[in-house]
């Protein structure tokens, strides 16, 4: 069962009523009202209890234009028979972290004043060798995204990002970054995921709002365009993963731009690979979930 950023249920049974051989208990039953006009109910163990919780946590703690409520049930075995589920879903809230001195999100390119000493640099954040002298920029992430149960395999939900404002400070005293803010929540089949693959999962969505700066390098985030993204699940419980490896990481915009052309779907998705940290650059410390 996975424990962290990424929950994907696999419960035991399929559908309500579906006996269970062994105890219920320590069984929950939840159901997530989120604020993009999505409900998801199903029963999950304590790990993936505890994952939810510190995700919708995440979305208060760094908000990212969408928040959700969490309501829990104990389940009570009767005669052999309790609720399950068997969805895929991710629900996540957090923030990561990039360096100014990438120029992602930064208006008008790079940075224009920079600590004294501070390495300069026009590679792709990639290849870029990072130093402590460098400043960084915090980029929110809200993600909630739930595969119907009416066994179309389609899926529903949001995947939003803010960039706060007032970060990258310029020589002249100001900051270099200006809030923006994309969102692909929308009608039906503008948002999909993967299966779960070795842990990560891939969710395209369909761009249906953005405000503030350019969000992104080249073009940045277009709505009626679609943004990709990965994520991994580390495994390790919340509160215990402040550390590379046991931490959950992603990948997406603003190191991606959006693309044009519909939503294509999520079947054989595997980019752009979760190599980045949810929290400190370095990898030292996890925010959110």
């Amino acid at each position: 069962m996975r424990r962290a950023l990424l929950a994907v249920v696999t419960a035991a049974g399929l559908a309500i009523g579906t006996v269970i051989p062994t105890s219920a208990l320590g069984l929950t039953q939840v159901t997530l009202n989120c604020d993009d006009a999505t409900t998801w109910t199903a029963v999950v163990d304590t790990d993936t209890l505890a994952s939810l919780v510190a995700s919708v946590q995440g979305m208060l703690d760094y908000p990212a234009g969408l928040t959700c409520t969490l309501l829990q049930t104990p389940v009570v075995r009767f005669g052999g028979a309790a609720l399950a589920a068997n969805s895929p879903f991710i629900t996540a809230g957090g923030r990561w972290q990039l360096p100014c001195e990438s120029g992602v999100g930064v208006e008008g390119g790079l940075v224009a004043g920079r600590v004294p000493g501070a390495w300069y640099s026009v590679l792709a954040p990639s290849t870029m060798q990072m130093t402590d002298t460098f400043n960084f920029f915090w980029v929110n992430i809200a993600v909630n995204v739930h595969m119907r149960d009416d066994g179309s395999g389609t899926f529903f939900g949001s995947l939003n990002e803010t960039i706060p404002a007032n970060q990258c400070p310029t020589s002249s005293g100001g900051f270099s970054i200006s809030e923006s803010h994309f969102s692909s929540t929308g009608p039906d089949n503008q948002i999909c995921m993967t299966n779960p693959i070795n842990a990560n999962v891939f969710v395209t969505g369909t761009v249906t709002h953005t405000s503030g700066g350019t969000f992104g390098l080249g073009g940045g985030v277009t709505v009626g365009e679609f943004v990709r993204f990965g994520f991994h699940d580390s495994g390790t419980p919340p509160g215990q993963n402040t550390t590379a490896g046991t931490t959950d990481t992603l990948h997406g915009p603003p190191l991606e731009t959006s693309q044009a052309g519909p939503n294509p779907g999520c079947t054989g998705q595997v980019s752009p690979a979760p190599d980045k940290n949810l929290g400190t650059f370095n990898f030292d410390k996890q925010n959110g979930n």
